[in-house]
């Protein structure tokens, strides 16, 4: 049983958002030091918070869908449950369309910083901090980096999917299921004297005495 699309693809946007945030930060850094002039010095960059937030909703979203799914295993019989896989080609689709999508939206986040701040980027180069190779190669780094860490996670925790959905099986069951009382409470019978064993003393009879010296 393969990876859903819409799994694919929230795992691709989150992957893309998140590396193309890191990615401008990242080309904020090494423009710096690679290049004589960094466009990115002289706007301020709201666009990074915003595409984060984006990507932690994504992110979000995809947790919540997974708990769901632990949640159903857990009250399903999971022998019947094929187990999803993720194999090379998610992989090779996830990085692909995650750098592609980042190449994309790092220059549209320098746009969006500009029609904020109200100077205008006037070509590509000065969209990827001011040298367009030097931009598209950290994008591709990051979104890379950051597309393979997602995927990782993802693959370790389908991997482990009936292992969480027995913790969560636990935890429910802990909690919607109260502890049964114990018919033979130790504490009350230290404190409260049996009312069956009087009437046994009264009626016992006392047997013969042992003679000594018989």
């Amino acid at each position: 049983m393969r990876v859903g699309f819409r799994t694919l693809v929230s795992l691709a946007l989150c992957a893309a958002a998140a590396g193309a945030a890191l990615a401008h930060v990242a080309i904020d850094v090494v423009g710096d030091y690679a290049l004589d002039r960094d466009s990115y010095d002289h706007l301020r960059h709201g666009s990074r918070e915003l595409v984060t937030g984006f990507a932690l909703v994504v992110a979000a979203m995809l947790a919540v869908r997974g708990l769901r799914v632990c949640c159903e295993i857990a009250q399903r019989n999971r022998g019947s449950l094929a187990r999803p896989m993720l194999g090379l080609p998610e992989l090779l689709g996830a990085l692909g369309t995650a750098v592609a999508a980042s190449v994309v939206a790092v220059p549209a986040m320098e746009l969006f910083d500009g029609r904020l701040d109200g100077v205008a980027v006037t070509n590509l180069a000065d969209a990827f901090g001011g040298s367009i190779a030097l931009g598209v190669a950290t994008t591709i780094l990051c979104a890379a980096l950051v597309a393979s860490v997602v995927y990782g996670l993802a693959l370790w925790l389908i991997s482990h999917r009936d292992s969480i959905a027995t913790i969560i099986e636990t935890l429910l069951r802990r909690i919607v299921t109260a502890p049964p009382r114990s018919a033979y409470d130790l504490a009350t019978q230290r404190f409260i004297p049996n009312r069956c064993a009087l009437p046994a003393l009264r009626l016992a009879k006392r047997g013969p005495p042992v003679a000594r010296f018989a």
